[in-house]
This record gives structure tokens, C-alpha cells and sequence, in this order.
């Protein structure tokens, strides 16, 4: 207890001196610097790279943990791939683009035993719906409309086409037999609808770990992690790091834990959350 007051004391007075010098708006850029970096290094921002991501090493950490996953948003298998090399789990892949499916097909040639697949998406209702895409095995395809507002996207998601929607709750013959132990979830924003239509299978299997993405989506539509932690509110929150073996552990409800810039949080079972700290 002294010495954090010790500290705070010299943050205080290094903060006064700081704002003195930095606080001015010619200034302002050497800021905007400082913070892109702190962002780097705390998990955001990183994205088309499972290693650079944290995500490759996360993996490794919950290998011996799950023995069945769901890739939701599974585009061309990336992440499916890396499931199935690193662990040994079941893995029950969703795509609803027809050509990353193509993709998948050919690793459950090489994991059959192991890869199930299926070619429609994950939301809230089961129904036909639209995506939006820029080409037929594009990541960045979404059934959120509208997203000209992000840059990375602009006006790139310019074709769509009708998919088959269901909700995983409608779905539980599948998982039947075994309780889910992880569930990814890359839908491009549309990670609470996916989450809304799961509340059943959340409830009865309790699942160890759900990685979502949280990003850009999610400021156009008015959500943000705090609102997304409460449908999972059996788990606490993990931040997954560039690199290293740990996860930081976030309170939803912190202003600064939720930055509309690309970062990876994983929900885990509050049971187990305690050798993840």
C-alpha cells in the first residue's frame, strides 16, 4: 500500500509536467504517436496475422483445455486450421461464402475425423439475409449494410448475395453428445447478433473460452464490449496480447477497455479464469 502511494504520487507529478509540455496543440502529434503505439503494444490494431495477433499463442496456452470448438466466421480456415494443428479439439466450422468454403472442404480432406463444416452463417434469426462482400473469399465480408464509414472497408463490400442465417441455438443436435469448450466468433460486427441467437447453448454448456473480435463495427452500430460482456455474464474478460504468454484481464465497463480500434477479447469461464490472470 506505500509503495502504490508512492507511485501515485510520482505519476501525478509527472503527469502536471507532461500536459505542461505535451497539452498544446502543436503538441498534438507527438501524442497521437505515443498513443498508436501504446494501442500496438496493449492488443489493438492487430489483425491477418494469428501470430502477430497473440492468437497463435493463445491457442497454445488453452490447447489441453478444449476438446470441442465452433469457428464461427470461418472464411478460408485460417483459424480452423489452427485449431486442428495445435490441439486436438473436435472443430464445427460456419462459412456462409461459398468460394471460402471451397477452402474449407479441402482441410476437412485432410481432418476429417476431426472438421465439421457447414456453409451458412451465424445470427439471430434463422432466415435468409444478405452479405456484403468485395470478392467471393473476402475476410472482411459482413451482413452488417453500410459500413462505407470504415476506412479499411470504404466502399469495397459493394456486392452482396442472399445467405442462409441460423441461429446456433436451433442447432444444438449438434453438440448433443459433447459440451462446447471454445467458440470463435469473426462475423465482421456481427458478433452480438451471434451471441443473441446462442443464448441456450451458452446456458447449458457454459462454454471455457469465446474469442470475439471488437472493433470499428461496433462503434457504427452503437455497441460496444460492455454491452456484448452481458450476454456472457458467466466469464470474465481477457485483452489477448501481440506476443507472450499471458492475457490481460479488463473490466468491460472501463472507458479505456473499450476503443473502437481491431482487438481480440476472450470471455473466460469464471471458474478457471484465475490461472489465466
Amino acid at each position: 500500500m506505500y509503495h502504490k502511494k508512492i507511485l501515485t504520487n510520482i505519476y501525478l507529478k509527472f503527469s502536471k509536467l507532461y500536459v505542461f509540455l505535451f497539452g498544446r496543440k502543436k503538441m498534438q502529434f507527438i501524442n497521437d504517436i505515443i498513443f498508436s503505439l501504446s494501442l500496438d503494444a496493449k492488443g489493438f490494431k492487430h489483425y491477418g496475422h494469428l501470430f502477430n495477433s497473440g492468437e497463435k499463442s493463445f491457442i497454445k496456452l488453452i490447447k489441453n483445455e478444449v476438446k470441442l470448438s465452433l469457428d464461427i466466421g470461418a472464411n478460408i480456415g485460417d483459424y480452423t486450421k489452427l485449431l486442428l494443428s495445435e490441439t486436438n479439439s473436435r472443430v464445427v466450422s460456419f462459412e456462409p461464402l461459398a468460394d471460402a468454403f471451397e477452402e474449407l472442404i479441402k482441410i476437412k480432406h485432410q481432418y476429417n475425423d476431426r472438421l465439421e463444416i457447414y456453409n451458412f452463417a451465424i445470427g439471430n434469426e434463422s432466415k435468409k439475409q444478405n452479405i456484403f462482400f468485395e470478392h467471393k473469399k473476402s475476410e472482411k465480408a459482413s451482413l452488417v449494410p453500410n459500413l462505407e464509414e470504415i476506412s479499411v472497408i470504404g466502399k469495397k463490400n459493394e456486392n452482396r448475395m442472399l445467405v442462409d442465417v441460423k441461429k446456433l441455438d436451433d442447432l444444438k443436435d449438434l453438440f448433443s453428445n459433447q459440451k462446447i469448450d471454445f467458440i470463435k466468433i469473426d462475423t465482421e460486427g456481427y458478433e452480438y447478433e451471434v451471441l443473441e441467437g446462442s443464448k441456450k447453448i451458452l446456458d447449458e454448456h457454459k462454454p471455457k473460452f469465446i474469442q470475439i473480435e471488437f472493433g470499428w463495427h461496433h462503434l457504427i452500430k452503437n455497441q460496444s464490449l460492455y454491452n456484448i460482456s452481458k450476454l456472457i455474464d458467466f466469464s470474465d474478460i481477457f485483452r489477448i496480447l501481440p506476443f507472450g504468454k499471458k492475457l490481460m484481464k479488463i473490466d468491460p465497463s472501463r472507458p479505456e477497455n473499450n476503443i473502437y480500434h481491431l482487438s481480440n477479447y476472450v470471455f473466460i469461464r469464471k471458474d478457471i479464469s484465475d490461472k489465466y490472470k
